[in-house]
C-alpha cells in the first residue's frame, strides 16, 4: 500500500498535518529509488497522523518516532511504533535512541519538527551518517526561510550580480535563510568530489555522501551514497 492511498483514506483536512501531495512526492522518489524502508525514524510526531501513515504503508517496518513533547496520542493498534521522547538538537540522545533501535542503521528518516534551519543541520549532522547507504533522509517545510513571523525566516531576497568588463563575477548569492539555507547546502554534498582549489588537483573526497537530491514544494529529499 502506498503512502499516498494510505493517507487519502484516512486524511483529517487538519491543516497542520501533511498535505496529500508530500506522499506522493514521497512515494515516488522510495519506489523510484527502490528504497525498500524496513527501519524508519521520524523526527516531530505532533498529533501522530503521518506516523499512523507510514505505520499502514509499512507495516513490517519498525518505526521510532520522536518528539520533544510527548502527547496522549492514541497508537493502539500500531505495533510496529515506538514512540519517544526527544530534543532534535541533542546529538547525544539522538545517536544512543539509533543505537539502541536500529544498530544497522536506518533506512529513511523523516525530519518534521522544528523548522528551524540550524537546529535542522545539527539534526541532519548527526543522524544523515547513520542513515544507510541507498537510505533516505527527507526535510518538510522548508518554506519556513522566507517568512518574516517564523523566527529564523525572512522575506524573500533577490540579489542582484554585477558583472564588469574585466572578469565575471564569482559569486551568484541567493536568499539563503533559514531552512532555505539549510537545504540549499546539501548540495555541497552532492558533489564533493569536485572539492577542491584546481581542477587539476586530486579529490579530496572518495565519493559524496549524497547521490540524489531532489526538491519539491516544501519537501527536499536526499539518498546516501
Amino acid at each position: 500500500m502506498s503512502l499516498e492511498t494510505t493517507d487519502a483514506a484516512q486524511y483529517s483536512g487538519d491543516p497542520t498535518t501533511k498535505p496529500l501531495y508530500y506522499y506522493k512526492r514521497y512515494d515516488d522518489f522510495i519506489e523510484h529509488h527502490k528504497i525498500f524502508p524496513a527501519s524508519i525514524l521520524e523526527i516531530g510526531t505532533f498529533k501522530g497522523e503521518s506516523t499512523k501513515v507510514f505505520s499502514m504503508a509499512y507495516p513490517n517496518a519498525k518505526i521510532v518516532t520522536l518528539d520533544i513533547h510527548l502527547r496522549d496520542i492514541d497508537f493502539t493498534g500500531y505495533n510496529n511504533i515506538v514512540y519517544l521522547q526527544a530534543d532534535q538538537s541533542c546529538s547525544s540522545l539522538l545517536t544512543s535512541i539509533i543505537e539502541e533501535h536500529f544498530p544497522e542503521g536506518v533506512d529513511l528518516v523523516i525530519d518534521d519538527a522544528s523548522h528551524f534551519g540550524y537546529i535542522s543541520k545539527l539534526t541532519f549532522e548527526t543522524v544523515f551518517p547513520l542513515v544507510k547507504n541507498g537510505g533516505a533522509y527527507l526535510i518538510e517545510d522548508w518554506g519556513t526561510g522566507y517568512w518574516d513571523s517564523w523566527p529564523d525566516g525572512s522575506r524573500f531576497q533577490e540579489y542582484a550580480t554585477h558583472p564588469s568588463l574585466e572578469r565575471l563575477p564569482k559569486r551568484i548569492p541567493s536568499h539563503d535563510v533559514g531552512m532555505v539555507g539549510f537545504v540549499k547546502s546539501l548540495i555541497d554534498l552532492t558533489h564533493e568530489t569536485a572539492i577542491k582549489v584546481n581542477q587539476s588537483d586530486p579529490q579530496i573526497s572518495a565519493k559524496s555522501r549524497i547521490d540524489v537530491l531532489e526538491f519539491g514544494e516544501g519537501v527536499c529529499m536526499a539518498r546516501k551514497a
